[in-house]
């Protein structure tokens, strides 16, 4: 499981990173073809700083949801800096429902998506597509509900939105009833397309009288009088960052990327910053109702929106085990051959953060 971190050494973590690169010198570069099957995987001595000269400076990177915690590592990173003093002069969003093929054609130089949409993708396609580190490093369990229900028992007899048959909203949604005591012969759990937000929406308009929905939901439920009645969060690997022929063409960039985003993490990360961070995504056209800003502390928590975009390989090997049964990853998905960390342990080393995934731990 993800290692929790204490305040302390958050706050010496954030403190390095928003601070100068560390001053260690190593000796070579990450090279291409580094997945951590290879048998190829560096020492920290091996990992070199980004060299700014050799780095992309426009890049167009694809965003699979609309929700403006998807992007704003992007624009903290363009508005405070980070990406220049990386040497990226400017980096260009497209809100794309599937960003991947983008980014298997050509048309994207980096992708953010479900971390096993990325590995399905990149099996499938047998392209040079890689997964390269965590967004978000943590999974919100949360069946919200409407008012009058204030117990498990008040469930009886009532209808729950559960998303896609077989998902894994589903079998969450299950599972967090029955570890609850739930008798899921007492409730009908029903099976409905769309998003969250539509779930969400068939909970307001008393469609259902609960559903699977997502942190940034509480507050309209607070609103109308409804709560999360029963909720967790734990360590899912759960969405990423990905490339394909840039890893090739220019590693640097990747390298330069990973680093000014991670920058931008930590400055998000502070809850201090808030404002500040909901004003920047206002100025470039993102919508933030009052309802989105006030789950803001909970959505950037260091935890959850991965401070260091690394995990735990325990994690991400019952998450690709969890995707095959599921089937969004198909069957005999290796994650370590489709996987190059190089350049996040590259980004980790200069911001003075520990490496995670260590290199030892995955071979």
């Amino acid at each position: 499981m993800q290692k929790k971190t204490s305040s302390a050494a958050y706050a010496l973590i954030v403190a390095l990173m928003l601070g100068t690169s560390a001053c260690a010198t190593p000796t070579s570069s990450g090279g291409e073809g580094d997945n951590v099957a290879s048998g190829q995987l560096p020492s920290a001595s091996d990992l070199t700083p980004v060299d700014t000269a050799k780095v992309k400076k426009s890049l167009v990177v694809g965003v699979d949801n609309p929700h403006y915690v998807f992007s704003e590592d992007i624009v903290v990173a363009q508005k405070k800096g980070y990406f220049k003093q990386a040497g990226i002069e400017n980096v260009s969003i497209k809100v794309l429902d599937e960003p991947l093929p983008g980014l298997i054609g050509g048309s994207l130089d980096l992708a953010a998506a479900d971390t096993d949409a990325i590995f399905s993708a990149a099996g499938k396609s047998r392209s040079d597509l890689r997964y390269l580190g965590v967004n978000f490093g943590q999974e919100f369990i949360g069946l919200g509900v409407r008012a009058g229900i204030d117990t498990t028992d008040d469930l009886k007899g009532k209808t729950i939105s559960a998303g896609q048959a077989n998902s894994r909203t589903d079998f969450n949604l299950r599972q967090l009833l029955a570890e609850n005591k739930v008798d899921l012969d007492d409730v009908k759990v029903v099976n409905t397309g769309g998003t969250a937000n539509n779930r969400l929406s068939a909970v307001l308009a008393g469609t259902v009288d609960g559903a699977s929905l997502q942190i940034r939901h509480s507050k309209y439920l607070e609103d109308v009088g409804g709560k999360f009645l029963l909720e967790k969060t734990r360590a899912v690997p759960q969405s990423g960052w990905a490339t394909d022929r840039l890893l090739k063409e220019s590693p640097e960039t990747v390298a330069a990327f990973l680093k000014a985003v991670l920058r931008a993490r930590a400055y998000i990360v502070d809850p201090s910053h808030k404002d500040e961070v909901i004003g920047l995504m206002k100025a470039v056209k993102y919508e933030i109702p009052a309802e989105y800003a006030a789950a803001y502390a909970k959505e950037n928590a260091p935890g959850y929106h991965t401070v260091d975009a690394g995990f735990e390989v325990a994690d991400m090997d019952k998450f690709v085990a969890d995707s095959i049964k599921f089937k969004t990853a198909p069957p005999g998905t290796e994650w370590r051959e489709l996987t190059d960390l190089v350049p996040l342990w590259r980004a980790q080393k200069e911001l003075g953060i520990p490496l995670r995934p260590a290199p030892a731990d995955l071979s």
